[in-house]
């Protein structure tokens, strides 16, 4: 029987390379196991994806949870993360939380995420104990559990978060992409109730995603771009496929950098809703977040990249968004955890509110922040080449890589350079793949081109062959 790994972001597999029911039903035996030894008789939610398998998967994982004596309630149509997270945080008795997903993976992919009583990831160090109690073998589903509603209340919570009149009244439309993920229909249907004239695109069911990752990022979202320049509508919105994650494109059909976006938000949460708190992002954030917490007078608070720093944060108190870089943004006041449907209502709420385009938003932005340019690069490789990256990526000198030398260097997560005039880049491999992500941002898109080049030559001195 395969060994299972299991990290705190989950454990991910292909159809055709260990993902089948036996090797989830482990994963539900141990978790069953150690819920029950925990909170004996205490709720599970699960929740899956539209992805191939994910209704019969999550009822065989409830039955097994049952099996354990716990009181499982299954999802009764697949559902975005942030709708099994709400009700999972809802319920007292609620031990924790299953989602089948694949997350922004292609369609090839499905896996299991875990998550506490409080919706919050499990700690890798509850991850490693579920990983120590998955048996060799898979238990027989035979247990009883409940189907329920998760997503009536998750649409009725993410509308009352914003004002529905405000933005009933602007007369915005809007392209939705929902990239064949979670959001599918649902994100299309909540705009409509909203007031908001809303296409959707990839809203089909295809089991194999029409070759699309449903990843907010280049050249995933090209199809939204595209869309919107060709329907002449507000804005278009992409939506990543557990709804953690929501990108904007401009009225021109083009794409707004995740931390533009960001910095717009914080703007309206603070200036035009009154709250305060800190921002949180991680180390690869830009320099334009720094900026407008600085205008705003928002304490800001740097944690390292992963899945759980920014989100952990949030829960000690006083933090107005934290965001992981990538799209996902938590605004603790509406849900402490990412949730994409809040994210794309609060823009179309801003965009009312201040009677602008977003691409007029993004200029004063720009007139405010100055102009910085963010970049991103995935580079992918071998398991054995990317373990030597990770070993010696901590003694790399980073001079003589870049433009002009750094002004500060840090190795605390991968390896980051400073340069005198804000921009910087940061090497970081993957926690929970064989990934390398680069970031880059420079006054300029040639000085941004040229540190992710640089980078690029960075990895090449370590032998990685990319």
């Amino acid at each position: 029987m395969r060994y299972i790994r299991f990290t705190n972001d989950g454990w991910y597999a292909r159809y055709d390379d260990g993902l089948n029911e036996a090797n989830v039903l482990r994963i539900a035996d141990a978790v069953g196991a150690m819920w029950a030894d925990e909170r004996p008789g205490g709720h599970v939610y699960v929740g899956y994806d539209t992805r191939r398998d994910g209704a019969s998967l999550a009822e065989a994982v409830g039955s097994v949870l049952g099996g354990w004596g716990l009181q499982a309630r299954v999802s009764d149509i697949y559902c975005p993360m942030p709708a099994l997270n709400l009700a999972t945080r809802r319920d007292d008795k609620a031990v924790g939380a299953l989602m089948l997903t694949g997350d922004h993976r292609s369609a090839d992919y499905l896996g299991v995420r875990v998550r506490n009583a409080d919706s919050s990831a499990i700690t890798p160090e509850v991850a490693e104990r579920i990983e120590d109690l998955v048996p060799h073998e898979a238990t027989k589903p035979s247990a009883p559990f409940t189907r329920q509603d998760f997503i009536t209340p998750f649409m009725h919570a993410a509308a009352d978060a914003v004002d529905r009149e405000l933005i009933g009244g602007a007369g915005l439309r809007c392209v939705v992409d929902p990239m064949h993920g979670t959001a599918r229909g649902y994100a299309a249907q909540l705009l409509r109730v909203m007031g908001v004239d809303a296409i959707e695109i990839h809203g089909e069911a295809r089991e194999d995603f029409g070759g699309l990752h449903p990843e907010v990022t280049e050249p995933w979202v090209d199809d939204c771009e595209m869309a919107v320049a060709k329907t002449h509508v507000d804005l278009g919105v992409c939506i990543d496929g557990p709804s953690n994650r929501a990108v904007a494109v401009d009225e021109r059909g083009v794409l707004v950098p995740t931390p533009k976006l960001h910095a717009l938000l914080i703007y309206h949460l603070a200036a035009n809703r009154g709250l305060t708190g800190r921002i949180v992002v991680p180390r690869s954030t830009s320099t334009l977040i720094r900026r407008q917490a600085e205008r705003l007078g928002l304490p800001l608070t740097v944690v390292a990249n992963g899945p759980t720093w920014a989100f952990e944060e949030s829960r000690q108190g006083d933090v107005l968004t934290s965001g992981d870089g990538l799209g996902g943004l938590c605004i603790p006041a509406i849900d402490p955890e990412r949730n994409a449907f809040v994210t794309v209502l609060l823009l179309l709420e801003l965009m009312a509110m201040e009677g602008k385009s977003l691409s007029q938003l993004v200029a004063c932005l720009d007139e405010k922040l100055g102009v910085m340019e963010y970049g991103q690069r995935n580079v992918r490789m071998d398991p054995g080449s990317f373990q030597v990256l990770r070993n010696l990526l901590p003694g790399i000198n980073a001079e003589g890589l870049f433009p002009e030398d750094p002004v500060a260097v840090s190795h605390a997560d991968g390896i980051r350079a400073q340069f005198a005039d804000d921009s910087w880049v940061l090497v970081r491999p993957s926690e929970t793949q064989p990934l390398v992500r680069i970031y880059a941002e420079g006054p300029t898109k040639d000085k941004r081109d040229a540190l992710l080049a640089g980078a690029s030559e960075l990895l090449k001195s370590v032998l990685v062959d990319l």
